[in-house]
């Protein structure tokens, strides 16, 4: 694992002491930083619409149901973009067609 986290910057950064600390301040990479928003947010709605705790008790089948969950995030979310679509599409044509 990455570590994605920038480092406190106090003072100047070549007083940073300690290895692992000056690797991390070394390889900082500030467009994946940037897509971090991105994961948090979908682990943020994954918990609010199907909930944080899992049923199974064994790790493969707690591994197929977060599957499933995200299967079910994607689907919910082309099924509402959709139905978005076809609303404003729908209030499109309908207007066109109405005469004052």
């Amino acid at each position: 694992a990455d570590s994605v986290i920038p480092t406190r910057s106090w003072s100047n950064t070549a007083n940073i002491r300690g290895k692992y600390r000056k690797e991390m301040t070394d390889n900082f990479d500030v467009v994946r930083y940037r897509k971090r928003v991105l994961v948090e947010t979908k682990f943020s709605v994954l918990k609010r619409r199907f909930g944080a705790d899992l049923k199974s008790r064994s790790f493969q089948i707690q591994k197929k149901e977060i599957a499933c969950k995200i299967i079910l995030a994607n689907l919910d979310r082309i099924i509402l973009f959709v139905w978005i679509e076809g609303f404003y599409r729908a209030d499109f044509i309908n207007s066109n067609f109405c005469i004052f």
